[in-house]
């Protein structure tokens, strides 16, 4: 009866579950690309899940401005509970068609650099060689003995590496003394992972506050809590609230428009419908049904649309890698939560005023 009544009125119906869809899918979208930014830093931070701890940078807004000495490491290198340390330092740079290039300095001969597996062509040797990510090769056409330039700087690609993660597939490796040369930051990375002895990883919780306590300038997380701590991601999530408030409340006003419009239309129905003994409460469902209704399909439709806009950011070949969705039902959930949030707020008022309305004067209501 619900989509019976909301389908007398097709073009406002259709509008307002079209608004109601634009904002489901921006909701959807963003919360798809935020979790999906935060696997594929997590895939980074952890050196591909190798390491048990990342050191970077405390106080921060952004990640790219982690710098923590080379003596950070030394120190924390000598303390008995660690197996391996490597630093990587990175920039994000752009290069040629891509706005977002992520450059990556690690040491050629250290564990860190394992977790870039080499499947054509050799490894570092000198600082002016560079490894190229399977995506990267694949966008810009280039293989081992090709050249790369890099803000000005030659390079020689001597081999193609694959790691799973998406950012690092579509960025570079350099020697860590070539990166620090390149960026002008001498004997600094941008962070550390920490690879915890195997027999003493259920005191990793003391091992982090001891780096701490002895090191101010250092946060230190868990490599798989990592990316869900650092700033990016943090502010990311930040503006997808906002954006999902700025969506609820437009999308409720537009919801109660309708549902006050319907009731308006039907004033006389409704008077009807109490003369023949049909109480408030009656009255208040059927109108809060049709709100519901109407943002159920707002919200389905949202969701499809919010899947479609990730689906077209995948195909565009410059964003591959730098921006990709997950969608799941994490992801999905809140988007189709946030709409029947909408048809709940949107409905109650037109509800509690239809079911006021008295059966004699609503009769004869023109």
């Amino acid at each position: 009866m619900a989509f019976k009544n909301l389908w007398r009125r097709k073009g406002r119906t259709l509008l307002t579950v079209g608004g109601i869809a634009i904002g489901t899918a921006v909701v959807v979208a963003l919360l798809a690309l935020t979790d999906g930014m935060a696997g594929q830093l997590t895939g980074v931070m952890s050196g591909g899940g190798a390491a048990d701890l990342t050191l970077m940078q405390a106080g921060i807004a952004d990640m790219s401005f982690s710098a923590l000495g080379e003596e950070v490491g030394e120190a924390v290198a000598a303390m008995p509970e660690v197996e391996w340390i490597a630093g990587l330092l990175f920039n994000i740079v752009p290069l040629g068609q891509r706005p977002f290039f992520l450059v990556m300095g690690l040491d050629a001969q250290g564990p860190g650099v394992q977790h870039f597996r080499v499947v054509e062509g050799k490894s570092l040797q000198r600082d002016d060689e560079v490894l190229l990510g399977r995506m990267a090769a694949d966008f810009f056409d280039k293989g081992p003995g090709d050249e790369l330039v890099l803000q000005g700087h030659r390079y020689r690609i001597v081999g193609l590496y694959e790691t799973g993660v998406g950012y690092e597939d579509s960025g570079c490796v350099l020697p860590i003394t070539g990166a620090q040369q390149l960026f002008k930051k001498r004997d600094q990375v941008s962070f550390y992972w920490i690879k915890v002895r195997p027999e003493v990883l259920d005191k990793t919780e003391e091992l982090i506050e001891t780096i701490k306590e002895r090191f101010p300038e250092v946060m230190a997380y868990r490599s798989s809590e990592s990316a869900q701590n650092i700033p990016d991601i943090q502010t990311l999530k930040s503006l997808a609230g906002v954006v999902s408030l700025i969506g609820l409340l437009a999308g409720a006003l537009g919801t109660m428009n309708t549902m006050l419009m319907s009731v308006l239309e039907r004033t006389r129905e409704v008077g009807t419908l109490r003369a023949l003994g049909w109480r408030k409460r009656h009255v208040l469902g059927l109108i809060l049904q049709e709100s519901l209704a109407l943002s159920l399909m707002g919200g389905l439709a949202g969701l499809v649309l919010g899947a479609g806009l990730i689906g077209v950011i995948d195909l565009i070949p410059a964003l591959t890698g730098a921006l990709a969705g997950r969608l799941t039902l994490r992801t999905l959930s809140p988007g189709l939560g946030v709409a029947l949030m909408l048809g709940t707020l949107g409905g109650l008022y037109p509800a509690w005023r239809a079911s006021r309305l008295q059966p004699i004067e609503a009769l004869r209501y023109e």
